[in-house]
């Protein structure tokens, strides 16, 4: 159980509370909600993951080949459990998409004296989002919108965010290129103060680069995939991962994609910047219409690893 003396920590702390959780406040809306997200370190802005793109960059939705429905189960550190499910409808260039992104952490007690526990409480935040896409060509233009609510005690605060994204493909579409701005919108005050979102612009590029037979009888097409992301905080948050930093710094995230016969897939991510979580790692089976996806992200100082578990089917 996790003790706190005065309950009033939870309230006016909140955002240092997070921070031994998803980050900082609402930071869990940079935390990729899906296993596929989070194995590529959520290199995500100019990649096809399916239903995800709600969060990430929604033009890609009006890309997928095929509707689909994505699901995630995510085990954070420190005791935060990550929910994430959404589907996204595919019809010739346009496309709709729902989902919902829990993020939560309890067991917290509550104390306005030493000695027993007031009880127990839980801090938790909630997505709610709906979005559209269209693409013209080559080009994909796409928003989407969040309905937020946070809890902390018996405290509850309502808000809305808006992200948008558009998305060019080239080269045959070997070569992806996108930009995004994440989170524009706010949130209500929790009793005193309110949470920032963590708006952010993100640009990308995906590169299908290498695409090879293996040697052998059961011959294997095996294509590598190479993704670029840079991302820049638009709000003042300063604690993120952990770690103090400046409000400004930005992340840049690159991840390996090896698609081999279309059948399992690997993935491994590293992000530059002031980040406790560098690394990650992801892997992926997929037998029509079905795909099955694990990641692994450790903490570099001893706060945990991350286990994320996610299926999508498509139709």
């Amino acid at each position: 159980m996790k003790k706190f003396y005065l309950y009033l920590i939870a309230l006016f702390f909140a955002p240092a509370l997070l921070a031994q959780d998803t980050g900082s406040g609402l930071d869990f809306l940079n935390i990729g909600p899906s296993a596929r997200l989070l194995s590529i370190s959520e290199a995500s802005t100019a990649v096809l993951t399916g239903p995800s793109a709600i969060y990430t960059n929604p033009s890609l939705l009006a890309l997928e080949e095929q509707s689909g429905l994505d699901a995630s189960y995510t085990l954070w550190v420190s005791g935060v459990n990550n929910q994430f499910a959404a589907v996204n409808f595919v019809r010739n260039r346009s496309a709709i998409a729902f989902g919902v992104y829990n993020s939560r952490a309890d067991g917290f007690e509550a104390r306005d004296i030493p000695g027993p526990s007031a009880g127990d409480f839980s801090i938790g935040y909630l997505s709610l989002s709906a979005a559209g896409a269209y693409k013209f060509g080559p080009v994909s233009f796409g928003v989407s919108a969040q309905y937020l609510r946070e809890e902390v005690f018996q405290f509850r605060a309502n808000g809305y965010a808006i992200t948008a994204g558009i998305t060019a493909e080239f080269l045959n579409r070997r070569v992806r290129a996108a930009a995004a701005v994440k989170n524009l919108g706010e949130m209500e005050s929790l009793d005193l103060e309110s949470t920032l979102l963590p708006a952010t612009f993100n640009i990308g590029t995906a590169i299908k680069m290498i695409d090879f037979v293996t040697p052998g009888v059961n011959d294997l097409p095996v294509l590598l995939s190479l993704y670029l992301d840079y991302s820049l905080p638009l709000e003042e948050n300063p604690t993120s991962d952990f770690i103090e930093r400046d409000p400004n710094e930005g992340f840049f995230s690159f991840a390996l994609n090896a698609d081999i016969g279309e059948l399992f897939f690997l993935q491994a991510g590293y992000r530059i910047g002031p980040t406790e979580r560098p690394v990650s790692f992801g892997l992926g089976m997929q037998i029509d219409p079905i795909r099955v996806n694990y990641a692994l992200v450790p903490f570099s100082t001893g706060f945990g690893t991350v286990h994320s578990f996610g299926i999508q089917y498509v139709f």
